[in-house]
């Protein structure tokens, strides 16, 4: 692994964003949804480029952690897209209702395990590199 001031973080972190779009795009099924979904792995870029203004760090060294949340978030859709296009045609047939009132949402389960696994492996990166 490079060391976490190195350039190539950009390289992945462009990576990460790409796989966790390219994986949760064929989930949604209308364009406010996609739309939504895209805005993501910008909102998170911003918030890292912010907190590292604010506590003069190095951008490049909080992207170990905007990599393991795009990739924790990608990997916690695998194997459920069917199950999460289900629930967002629910959501788009039923607005305003309660999410509990839906069909099941496995991959949640899932994504619980996989945001902090990542996000661990993320941050101990960033603690001891």
């Amino acid at each position: 692994m490079p060391d976490k001031s190195s350039p190539v973080w950009w390289l992945f972190a462009a990576l990460s964003a790409a796989l966790f779009l390219a994986l949760i795009f064929p989930a949604m099924v209308n364009g406010r949804q996609k739309a939504f979904v895209a805005c993501g792995p910008v909102v998170a870029l911003l918030t890292a480029l912010a907190y590292s203004a604010v506590y003069d760090w190095s951008p490049t060294e909080l992207l170990p952690a905007y990599c393991g949340m795009c990739l924790a978030l990608a990997l916690g859709l695998v194997g459920h897209r069917k199950a999460m296009r289900t629930f967002m045609t629910w959501k788009q047939e039923n607005p305003g209702k309660p999410d509990d009132e839906g069909p099941d949402a496995p991959w949640v389960l899932q994504m619980a395990f996989t945001i902090p696994v990542f996000l661990g492996a993320a941050f101990w990166y960033i603690g001891n590199y």
